[in-house]
């Protein structure tokens, strides 16, 4: 049975949820108000107000309950009388909300809020009441105007929904995270059962076994095998499952994001003599709640900066043939695994001519065109504003947002609209919880890139390095790119370290509309990883925004795309730094074996593209033929041929003493662990599965057996 004090505690938290939930729902009511001027809303309102009272009451918190009392008694008396509150009601009414919504941040975070600690937001002493107004109870003005406002927490008792803690929603998202490695770990168990059933063949091939034992050892791994392979897929079912539903019960409406912000347009609009109103869009789009409540901040942010220094005054926008009230849109859509958020607004636009003065010259790398030009104003002290005032003018807000965007693994961007104003772009994951990434390797250490940001893996020569406006670029399929040596740029070596190569793998990555080539030593792959904050000492270090749990346990930092691309544009050098430029290199033949043309084909003009000599046998016996007469630097093979097939031509290449060391690509539809161990068994340089084809990822093969 639970205690007094207990019950009192459990109370207390409980009204704290309705504090939070019920201050910003007062404020949104306030605005409908002030912006409808119906009387209905002013009802409802002085309900609301009159049941936080009691609640207050209940747990005594008396400072929320005076207050309440106080609005309880402004709405009433307006209410009698048939008419709606006046401007300054209103104001001292909204900054009674602000009020009660610092009370619910203090008891969130275990204080007793007081009415001497509301009397400091007192703005200037005592509420000066309106004429009529001397009956109701004196009460202390409150917060100030610009008092950010907590996310609702709403919760249902007879609807079937339940309250979840957040940290309990973490807890589970982490676990289901963590399936991905036991899943991983549970695949490279069922290559090992598969080792042993090899192992087990042998013994049972040796005439000196123990009788009946080699064969139950097969038997019984055979089983295994079976059933681990079963298991595998049936958690892999269960983790997608699992991790759906707890993704699905994280997700917030985007408006939860955009709470507070009319409030902010009227409090902004009327301390620059302004009018402005707000515009959502997409507002029902479910996101991940940790994403919106990143995103809050940096919205107060974008929507202050659009009356600062967007909006003009009314008469500017009346001479200009504009509507004398300016209009501010947030809107959110969803495309793939991203979230686009575009904050805009119908002003005056971003002042080039100022902005270029203030970053340097127009011939400088990296300003060429407004178009990057205008991406120098989320850098830290750069405002185009011409004084320094409290809303504006210190160049902080905007590097707030870009480094908040990029710590959830986003890219923020502004671009001009073509019928006058600005857009801000923000672009983000869907969740923060996992990560598709492309693992690679630079001075032996193992990064990630974000898979969202990878446009595609290649790899690049000597003759495809240059030099343009002092910096160093690459001849790719877009065009020329920046490069930026990623080993260089993190500081795990110096120029004269660079091993000498004629080639080098490179990643094309792009992010906020500009790509660069980023130099690897290596590229391992890619897979689903768990992702996880770097902690406040590290929340600082732009190169990187999180670290992957590997399935091994490792942890590998994810690099900041957008970082990586403006060291790209900045980064000078030549290539003779990278990559030795040798004369024309004798292109390299492979025999392609593969009893479909449309096969053949295929891996012909990949091949071909790839810089090789390529030629083609529709059986294992004929391109025994061929070996024979022509040779080939690597033979690329089909398993499943008629008269001669692709383990059988293996085993027959390996057994000649003229073609034993020709590399042999086993490129097959056969994905079954075994089949792949027979061929690396046999000889096999590599094996590659139809089923998971990628060609850059099957030129690197090549390229790395040859």
């Amino acid at each position: 049975m639970m205690n007094p004090e207990e019950l009192d505690q459990q109370l207390l938290e409980m009204f704290t949820h309705e504090v939070q939930e019920r201050a910003a729902d007062i404020e949104r009511m306030l605005m409908a108000i002030e912006e409808t001027g119906e009387l209905n809303l002013q009802e409802r309102l002085l309900r609301t107000v009159h049941s936080l009272k009691g609640a207050a009451g209940l747990v005594q918190v008396r400072s929320v309950e005076s207050t309440c009392h106080w609005m309880e008694e402004v709405l009433a008396k307006a209410g009698k009388e048939g008419r709606v509150l006046d401007p300054g009601q209103l104001d001292r009414l909204l900054k009674a909300a602000d009020a009660i919504a610092e009370a619910g941040r203090q008891l969130a975070s275990g204080e007793m809020p007081a009415t001497e600690q509301l009397e400091r937001l007192v703005h200037d002493g005592e509420t000066t009441l309106a004429p009529g107004d001397e009956d109701v109870v004196r009460q202390p003005a409150l917060s100030a105007p610009h008092a950010e406002l907590a996310v609702p927490f709403r919760s249902t008792d007879l609807d079937g929904s339940m309250r979840v803690s957040a940290e309990r929603l973490d807890a589970l998202l982490h676990r289901s995270g963590e399936l991905l490695s036991f899943n991983a770990a549970m695949r490279r168990h069922t290559e090992q059962v598969s080792l042993l059933r090899e192992t087990a063949r042998r013994l049972h091939a040796r005439q000196d076994r123990p009788e009946g034992e080699a064969a139950s050892i097969e038997a019984g791994l055979r089983t295994l095998a079976a059933s681990m392979r079963r298991d595998a897929r049936l958690m892999h079912s269960a983790l997608t499952a699992i991790g759906q539903e707890v993704r699905h019960a994280r997700t917030q409406p985007f408006a939860e994001a955009c709470q507070g912000l009319t409030r902010v347009i009227r409090d902004m609009a009327a301390a620059t003599g302004k009018a402005a109103r707000l515009e959502v869009r997409g507002g029902d789009i479910e996101i991940d709640r940790s994403i919106l409540a990143g995103l809050q901040d940096s919205l107060r942010h974008l929507v202050r900066n659009a009356i600062a220094h967007g909006i003009e005054p009314p008469t500017e926008r009346k001479a200009a043939g504009k509507p004398e009230r300016g209009l501010v849109t947030v809107s959110a859509s969803v495309t793939g695994d991203r979230v686009k958020v575009v904050v805009q607004d119908d002003g005056r636009g971003l002042d080039s001519a100022a902005l270029r003065k203030l970053v340097g010259d127009a011939d400088s790398p990296g300003l060429n065109g407004d178009g990057q030009l205008l991406q120098h104003v989320f850098k830290p002290g750069v405002s185009t504003a011409p004084n320094v005032t409290i809303l504006s003018g210190r160049g902080i807000g905007l590097d707030i947002v870009r480094g908040a965007v990029e710590g959830m693994r986003g890219t923020a961007t502004v671009a001009p609209l073509a019928e006058g104003g600005t857009a801000f772009m923000l672009t983000l994951p869907l969740t923060l919880a996992t990560v598709r990434a492309l693992e690679v390797v630079v001075s032996g250490h193992v990064f990630t890139i974000d898979t969202s940001s990878v446009e595609r893996v290649i790899r690049v020569s000597a003759h495809e390095l240059a030099v343009e406006e002092e910096r160093l670029v690459a001849a790719t399929g877009d065009g020329q790119l920046p490069v930026v040596d990623l080993a260089g740029w993190l500081g795990l070596r110096t120029t004269s370290e660079i091993p000498a190569r004629e080639s080098m793998p490179a990643v094309v990555i792009g992010a906020g509309g500009r790509q660069a080539v980023v130099l690897v030593d290596e590229i391992e792959g890619e897979q689903e990883l768990l992702a996880r904050s770097l902690g406040a000492r590290l929340a600082r270090v732009r190169r990187y925004c999180g670290g992957m749990i590997m399935p091994d346990g490792r942890i590998a930092l994810l690099l900041n795309t957008t970082a990586l691309i403006e060291a790209a544009m900045e980064s000078t050098g030549t290539p003779e730094q990278f990559l030795e430029k040798t004369t024309e290199a004798v292109r390299r033949k492979v025999l392609v074996v593969d009893d479909s043309q449309y096969i053949r084909t295929l891996v012909r003009l990949i091949l071909e593209r790839g810089g090789y000599d390529v030629a083609i046998a529709a059986s294992g016996s004929e391109a025994l033929a061929h070996l024979g007469d022509h040779g080939a630097d690597i033979v690329v093979a089909d398993v499943d041929m008629p008269n001669m097939d692709g383990f059988e031509l293996t085993k027959a290449i390996r057994g000649s003493e003229r073609l034993s060391a020709v590399p042999i690509v086993l490129f097959t539809g056969r994905e079954a662990p075994e089949d792949k161990l027979q061929g690396l068994k046999l000889g096999a340089s590599a094996y590659v599965t139809k089923g998971q084809f990628d060609a850059q990822q099957f030129l690197e093969t090549v390229r790395r057996v040859g």
